[in-house]
């Protein structure tokens, strides 16, 4: 499925998704309701098209939002030993995830991964680096084990800036990383 918004991004609203009719029925028939068929806003209208003339005027934060994002991983992924990133390298918001053999081998539920993550969560934010967690609506009552695969996996949501120094984002990525170690280590 390709999908793509100008609500993240642009600060705007809007968007599309593109796929097989299976995938597109799917996502039209279990999607939270969220379709307008009035134009987009004045104002979100205006906030995409200065954000799209600001990024054309001033590419360096582009360039920026990239160093900061690996700036950021690097104190993440391949240090800990409790999540890896599984967003792809230039996508600046970074989805961590508890590794697969720590879930087999704590033998850890969808509900007791996201209460985790919800620790590390408040954790970090005890030490002055908001995070959140990837949230997702409950399944709808009635769904079988095929719909089970839809279910998304719990995951930390990291969004990188272009507002702290690259020795903010690195103090912040080891804020998260001990967060993650402390939670897990006390949970054994």
């Amino acid at each position: 499925m390709l999908i793509g918004s100008l609500a993240g991004g642009l600060c705007a609203g809007g968007g599309f998704c593109a796929g097989s009719a299976e995938v597109i029925e799917h996502q039209r028939l279990s999607a939270a309701a969220y379709t307008f068929s009035a134009a987009l806003p004045a104002m979100l209208a205006t906030t995409a098209s200065e954000t799209i003339r600001l990024l054309q005027d001033e590419p360096g934060y582009q360039m920026g939002l990239r160093e900061n994002g690996r700036a950021l991983r690097a104190q993440l992924d391949p240090r800990s030993e409790w999540v890896v990133c599984t967003s792809v390298v230039e996508n600046p918001v970074l989805l961590l995830v508890l590794k697969r053999e720590v879930v087999l081998a704590r033998r850890l539920s969808v509900v007791e991964q996201e209460g985790l993550l919800q620790e590390v969560v408040d954790e970090a934010l005890a030490n002055g680096v908001l995070i959140t967690r990837l949230k997702s609506l409950p399944l709808p009552v009635g769904t079988g084990p095929r719909d089970q695969q839809w279910q998304l996996q719990p995951a930390l949501k990291v969004c990188t800036t272009t507002g702290l120094s690259k020795k903010e984002i690195e103090k912040a990525g080891v804020v998260i990383r001990h967060a993650v170690t402390k939670v897990m280590t006390r949970k054994r």
